[in-house]
């Protein structure tokens, strides 16, 4: 193709279906992230690092007016929708700052060796010891703290850079000792470490999401959420089998044991009702169909004007 020896577009096939292809590689700007998320991820910068690079071919290209009258006013469109994003200063102004913020946080997230999503074509080993990894982290994020304030500039036109540096050290400053996790001495002996960050709950959270949307069908799953019982989390528990042999030996015995259960005559979870089931952000399905009817509201308006004036 001509674009590939040279900047052109004066060549007597394939010129229009080179101008589409530049506006779909821009339009393929979540190909450049990781699939990680924000912050992981900056989808926006890579978009804006996409529209500069199209913006540089198409004006090389049309250096070289094109024969074909569609060719050029393709291409000829596609730079003009694309020349905004050179041309407004905020734009380059937040991308600098992005860059900037970008960079400090790759430098934390390596010191803290926070986890990102997992990349299905490499495998993370699992640290040895993991309590020599949290000294590890440790060390890092000091020797960070350290080279943070060495390098953060007192003045100058770097404000970008300066103010990320201090959101990164005030972040440290206050949750440093908590950054690399806790050993806890267990009284019967050995050591318990716990998590540094809420990364298995989250994804646990987002398993039973996606296994009750899978049972269920629905996108939106509020109602369904809202009506789960809190033992549906524990019942997961089931596949795993050191669970299964603490509760009732195995599998086979599972039955056996909730029949045991009900013959002791113990409440099921839904027969009890705690503080945490009562105080809760939002009210209950049933509470809710009660207190929005208006036979409700009739007879709170009436209890309220029966009472006289207060003077």
């Amino acid at each position: 193709m001509a674009w590939q020896s040279r900047p052109s577009l004066s060549a007597p096939d394939g010129n229009l279906a080179i101008v589409r292809a530049l506006a779909q590689w821009v339009l393929d700007f979540p190909h450049d992230g990781l699939d990680q998320g924000f912050p992981f991820d900056v989808p926006m910068l890579d978009l804006y690092d996409r529209c500069i690079e199209v913006l540089a071919a198409t004006d090389a290209f049309l250096r070289t007016t094109p024969g074909d009258a569609k060719v050029r006013n393709a291409a000829e469109r596609l730079h003009r929708i694309l020349r905004p994003v050179d041309c407004e200063v905020p734009f380059e102004r937040i991308a600098c700052g992005l860059r900037a913020r970008r960079s400090l946080f790759n430098e934390l997230r390596d010191a803290l060796r926070l986890g990102t999503k997992p990349d299905h074509r490499t495998r993370v080993a699992t640290p040895a010891d993991p309590k020599a990894d949290l000294e590890h982290v440790r060390d890092a994020v000091r020797k960070l703290t350290a080279s943070l304030r060495t390098r953060r500039p007192a003045r100058g036109p770097a404000r970008e850079t300066r103010r990320g540096i201090d959101i990164v050290l005030q972040h440290l400053d206050r949750h440093g000792p908590s950054l690399w996790g806790h050993a806890i001495r267990l009284p019967a002996g050995g050591t318990r470490l716990v998590a540094r960050t809420n990364n298995d709950l989250e994804r646990f959270f987002r398993g039973l999401k996606q296994d009750e949307r899978r049972r269920s069908g629905r996108r939106i799953l509020t109602h369904d959420l809202e009506n789960l019982p809190p033992a549906a989390a524990l019942a997961r528990n089931l596949t795993k089998p050191d669970y299964v042999e603490i509760l009732c030996g195995s599998l086979s015995k599972l039955p056996a044991a909730f029949a045991q259960l009900d013959a002791d005559g113990i409440a099921t979870v839904d027969d009890r009702v705690t503080d945490d089931e009562i105080v809760s952000r939002s009210l209950p399905i049933p509470d809710r169909d009660i207190v929005r009817t208006l036979e409700m509201s009739a007879r709170i308006f009436a209890a309220a004007d029966s009472r006289a004036p207060r003077r």
